[in-house]
């Protein structure tokens, strides 16, 4: 009965247990190449299944507020970034196949593994919890929501599908070090989150290929990368764990965003406003 709720940041360890869902994160860290990432294991059922959050429903794709603020304001227990798609549309770029809450938001997207990257891959919700990965162009919008799908998220590359690597995708997008965040699933309502942080004095960051080395060794069968570098956040009970550090060496918030993926509502979750 009730809530279990257990933080501890020194150690690194933090775990949320309520009636529909169970959250535990572990942060990680290696000395050669010097690497610190977060590995968040989630089980979920029924109502706590993944959502995609605005900072601003009345205005989905033009709100901006930081991730951990957005967290808050929904009482989300999980959240992390996405796709950042709202930068896409306002730079009127190639937007990738957007869905959200069953409304078509852009159906324009890139050929198969063109040179661009994101490359636009899609991973679709479905609300039994399922999540699917697609090339950029695999289907069309309107054959997502026959599918099912409630949200269809763009960017990429996909990295795992039937529990099998994405080899050229991996080989081809993403291989630079950089702050790197995925999400997988290993069977509808059991899911790890993946966020490796770089471009700090504690982590180096890592090529994209690394999140699906660490979600094909949790077994993970469908696995995504979604926006990474500056972007990229974990935030846990309204506090974003990972660090972000600025041209002044502060440690920050991630970028202001339109939305955030998050699971979970708690009461517990932070209410405060800043320090993040």
């Amino acid at each position: 009965e009730g809530e279990f709720l257990y933080e501890n940041d020194d150690e690194g360890v933090w775990r949320y247990c309520g009636q529909t869902l169970r959250v535990e994160i572990i942060r990680h860290s290696q000395s050669k190449p010097k690497l610190t990432w977060f590995e968040a294991e989630v089980f979920s059922r029924g109502d706590s299944l993944w959502d995609m959050i605005a900072a601003d429903p009345a205005n989905r794709w033009k709100g901006n507020e930081y991730p951990y603020r957005i967290a808050r304001a929904n009482r989300t227990v999980l959240a992390v970034t996405s796709d950042y798609a709202h930068l896409r549309m306002q730079q009127k770029k190639r937007v990738g196949i957007i869905i959200r809450d069953g409304v078509i938001a852009s159906e324009r997207t890139l050929a198969k593994n063109k040179g661009t990257f994101p490359n636009l891959d899609t991973l679709a919700l479905y609300p039994d919890g399922r999540m699917e990965v697609f090339w950029s162009d695999e289907l069309k919008a309107a054959e997502y929501l026959e599918r099912g799908a409630t949200d269809v998220l763009a960017f990429g590359p996909w990295l795992l599908r039937d529990g099998e690597r994405n080899t050229a995708g991996l080989k081809k997008y993403g291989t630079s070090r950089a702050p790197r965040l995925g999400v997988g699933m290993v069977t509808p309502g059991h899911y790890w989150v993946i966020m490796i942080e770089g471009r700090n004095e504690r982590s180096n960051g890592a090529a994209v290929s690394a999140l699906a080395d660490l979600m094909q060794e949790k077994g993970c069968t469908v696995g995504f990368n979604l926006d990474g570098g500056q972007t990229c956040a974990i935030v846990f009970m309204g506090h974003q764990l990972c660090r972000i550090i600025n041209s002044y060496q502060r440690n920050i918030s991630a970028r202001r965003t339109a939305e955030v993926l998050g699971i979970g509502v708690s009461e517990l979750v932070a209410a405060e406003s800043d320090p993040f």
